[in-house]
């Protein structure tokens, strides 16, 4: 009977170590933290196109102008971009400098002009995270070449202009002096691609419908828009070739206005490795500057002179 008591008393005794040893244990466990899984993620070169939905501002070249300081001839750029980005400068796939957009996402640079040669500025854009953005936009100087190796056309300024693809170019400076214009209609450059997709573009200081002819027949028409911009998108409609573009103002009480110009469309060079330097085709009233795309392809702006302007016969 004693030692069945005395059984009793150690198993009780054995349970009672068992039941706090599992309390300390819980108790340890409760207070040791939960991590999450590291996620690893590989440092990738993002382009804008595949970032549009992350919220981020992109890179937009405001206002560009051209002067001299102290016998120095410099670009003044103005732009915007997100907040406290670092942006590098690249000019022919080259970087040429770093700033950085201020709390508003604005920033200014001025840059060294190479009068000889063809700048091709583009924007990189550096974010939070280590995500690299490159800019939709390129501004491209192209400057008058010499019409002979002893004269030069110094009094005639460089063509500046800004693209993006799928987009109408805006130009800002033109070796013409103008673009051709009908009182109130001013026709714009042509922008074009390989696969035959077409952008017009121009301007008007009155309101109506925009109707667009290639040769004798009529491709479409578009709504002058804000401010008194107008572009039409068209697809493959223009065969290879030259032939008159022209653009039409209408109003309800009419034909207010038309403007033509002498297109060529060019065909698809054999040359298809990647360059950051564009061609330019130079004619007396005209230029056509081809560039290629990083994705593939190449696009085409063609502008053109007003009537009054001068020939540049250039080399």
């Amino acid at each position: 009977m004693k030692s069945r008591l005395i059984w009793m008393i150690v198993t009780a005794l054995a349970l009672a170590l068992i039941l706090l040893m599992a309390v300390q244990a819980t108790s340890f466990l409760s207070s040791v933290p939960i991590f999450s899984p590291e996620v690893k993620t590989s440092e990738t070169t993002e382009t804008s196109d595949t970032i549009k939905d992350t919220g981020f501002t992109p890179v937009i070249f405001r206002t560009i102008s051209e002067y001299e300081n102290g016998g120095t001839r410099l670009l003044r750029i103005n732009g915007s971009s997100e907040p406290n980005a670092v942006l590098i400068i690249l000019n022919r796939n080259q970087r040429l400098r770093q700033i950085r957009a201020d709390d508003d996402g604005n920033w200014t640079l001025d840059i060294n002009v190479e009068s000889e040669q063809i700048m091709v500025l583009e924007v990189v854009m550096f974010v939070e995270g280590s995500l690299n953005v490159r800019a939709d936009e390129t501004v491209f100087r192209v400057p008058v070449p010499s019409k002979s190796s002893e004269e030069t056309y110094l009094d005639k300024s460089a063509l500046i202009m800004v693209t993006a693809p799928g987009g109408p170019t805006r130009i800002v400076q033109t070796p013409f002096g103008g673009s051709p214009t009908d009182g109130p209609l001013t026709m714009g450059p042509i922008d074009y691609d390989d696969s035959g997709g077409v952008i017009f573009s121009g301007t008007t200081e009155e309101e109506g419908r925009v109707r667009i002819f290639a040769g004798p027949s009529a491709i479409g028409e578009t709504r002058v828009g804000a401010g008194g911009r107008w572009n039409f998108i068209a697809g493959n409609m223009l065969p290879l070739g030259e032939y008159e573009i022209a653009a039409e103002l209408i109003k309800p009480d009419g034909v207010k206005a038309r403007v033509s110009v002498p297109f060529e469309r060019l065909p698809p060079s054999s040359n298809t490795e990647l360059s950051f330097v564009p061609d330019v085709k130079y004619e007396p009233f005209r230029w056509q500057v081809r560039r290629q795309l990083l994705g593939g392809g190449a696009q085409y702006t063609a502008i053109f002179a007003p009537q009054e302007a001068e020939a540049l016969i250039v080399d």
